[in-house]
């Protein structure tokens, strides 16, 4: 869950804008997440493959956690725990975690 406010601890998925198993491109608006003051949609950081979800629409999420991954074609999610990382994150080289530090909000519009 990417921290979007100086003091934010948690974060509400409103909707994921891809399916799991669906190709993404960097910059693709990738899911909508509502804070105390606003929803916010959140880009892709990288290219891949929609992978290992873990959060659904509804569910309120620590900042930092793992919800889900972006593969490479033909590659599974991470199994192995990250170091560092208390909340099960997993370790694949050439997987991009969803929310790590590159994930990039976008104020919503309208909300």
């Amino acid at each position: 869950m990417p921290a979007l406010e100086m003091a934010q601890d948690t974060g509400k998925l409103v909707s994921w804008r891809k399916q799991e198993g669906e190709p993404v491109r960097k910059g693709e608006m990738l899911l909508e997440v509502e804070t105390d003051k606003a929803v916010v949609e959140v880009e892709a950081a990288a290219d891949g493959i929609l992978a290992g979800v873990t959060a659904k629409p509804g569910d309120v999420v620590q900042v930092g956690r793992t919800i889900a991954w972006l593969v490479q074609p033909g590659e599974a999610p991470p199994t192995t725990a990250l170091p560092g990382c208390g909340d099960g994150a997993r370790r694949r080289p050439s997987a991009a975690r969803i929310f790590s530090e590159g994930a990039a909000p976008r104020t919503g519009k309208g909300h």
